[in-house]
């Protein structure tokens, strides 16, 4: 089962916030449902409730579908301790209230849901329900296909071309987009390093029953003192390089699709919590590296890149950005292979938590533990007949292009931002 809403989101509470979005004092709540919007595995970060509310304004009988995104409230304090050094909650609602606003200006088309109240005390966000302006998910444990890709790399570009020229239009101010510094691996915290080398250590022990991949497992494991050193380096944004606000979770249920005659149209972004300021590649490397058909994360990443880099170009051009000299392509495809350790990240620890089918402890908590609950977790990730195809297929490429290698970065000249 999925979590409950929180008991405070009542008619009393909704009737407020719609009264102050609306700015009508005497609207008034007829009715309201809540169901719960995901299910148990779907989401590790926050509950989201569809909320269909009935209320009377002018007159007017009017309906209003939302969604409300909150905080879990029955995690446990060593997990919320865990959790509270990368601050999702409040960047969220920072992002959607002053950040997303702008970008959606300056691009000139829409990013994401609207948005109809904030709650900061609370941490919760009420925005629309985009299926019922006919965006839906795609299904998750399916993966995206080229056209879906193409479509998320083409949105994704035009929302951090925004994101460039508005910080630099920030820049040297209190609301520079270079503040948002806490992403998976950043220099405040290691939290997540249970989670990680935990994912790690199971994906070494899996292969090593596999024939053939018992090098690859002992790779694994030599890599594991430097995993959290080598993340961070790929979060470290770069001085020679055009960075961006990345979206910093993009995978599937991430983003909603809209279609015509069955062709995907139009996607919207949703979950911002852990956007941060760096390279766009990472974003590129989550993507294709969670969440794409392996026909497109094998075959096509070139290709893909080069789709982003296009249109972020033309977008950053049509805007009239006077900053640093615009990538070429190959520049671009440099800062990718330099970031590309992230891809090793994300396909072998993030795509089995993101498409995982045992629903038994699928929470955050056990994510980031490393007592028994959590580990048998993690290790059942790796039993998912699709991921350990995967794991095959990705850990014998990483292991040729030296990704497996803790001295990979060695000789490297990284210009850190600070």
């Amino acid at each position: 089962m999925a979590a409950a809403a929180p008991e405070w989101l009542t008619s009393e509470y909704l009737e407020a916030a719609l009264r102050q979005h609306y700015q009508k004092s005497h609207l008034k709540l007829e009715s309201i449902e809540l169901k719960n919007a995901l299910g148990k595995g779907e989401n590790y970060g926050a509950i989201l409730t569809r909320i269909c509310v009935k209320y009377t304004i002018d007159q007017d009988i009017k309906v209003e579908n939302l969604i409300a995104k909150t905080q879990l409230e029955d995690e446990d304090v060593e997990t919320r301790e865990k959790k509270a050094p990368y601050d999702t909650y409040n960047r969220e609602l920072e992002l959607y209230e002053q950040v997303l606003p702008q970008l959606q200006n300056i691009a000139g088309e829409p990013l994401c849901p609207r948005v109809l109240h904030i709650d900061r005390k609370r941490g919760a966000l009420l925005m629309e329900d985009l299926s019922h302006r006919g965006y839906v998910m795609a299904p998750r444990l399916q993966r995206l296909d080229e056209q879906h890709v193409v479509l998320v790399l083409r949105k994704l570009a035009k929302l951090q071309a925004a994101s460039v020229v508005l910080n630099e239009s920030l820049w040297g101010t209190s609301q520079s987009l270079t503040k948002y510094d806490r992403g998976f691996f950043n220099r405040y915290t290691e939290s997540y390093s249970a989670y990680f080398l935990g994912c790690l250590k199971s994906c070494a022990n899996y292969l090593k029953t596999q024939p053939g991949h018992q090098g690859h497992a002992q790779r694994l494991e030599e890599l594991a003192p430097h995993y959290m050193g080598l993340g961070l380096r790929c979060f470290q944004p770069e001085v020679g390089h055009i960075n961006v606000l990345t979206h910093g979770d993009l995978w599937t249920n991430n983003m909603m699709f809209k279609y015509e005659a069955g062709v995907p149209c139009d996607v919207l972004l949703i979950d911002f919590q852990y956007a941060f300021w760096g390279s766009p590649t990472l974003d590129i490397h989550h993507l294709l590296n969670t969440s794409a058909v392996e026909l497109v994360r094998t075959g096509l990443q070139i290709e893909m890149r080069c789709i982003y880099h296009e249109v972020f170009v033309r977008e950053l051009g049509r805007l009239g950005f006077k900053g640093q000299r615009l990538p070429s392509r190959k520049q671009f495809h440099l800062e990718s292979e330099q970031k590309r350790f992230y891809a090793v990240h994300c396909g072998l620890l993030l795509q089995p938590v993101l498409l995982n089918t045992d629903e038994t402890d699928a929470d955050f908590g056990a994510l980031l533990s490393d007592q028994p609950r959590g580990m048998d977790m993690k290790r059942r990730l790796y039993l998912n007949p699709d991921i350990q195809d995967s794991i095959r297929q990705l850990v014998g490429e990483f292991e040729l292009e030296g990704l497996l290698d803790p001295r990979q970065y060695e000789g490297f000249v990284f210009d850190a931002f600070s």
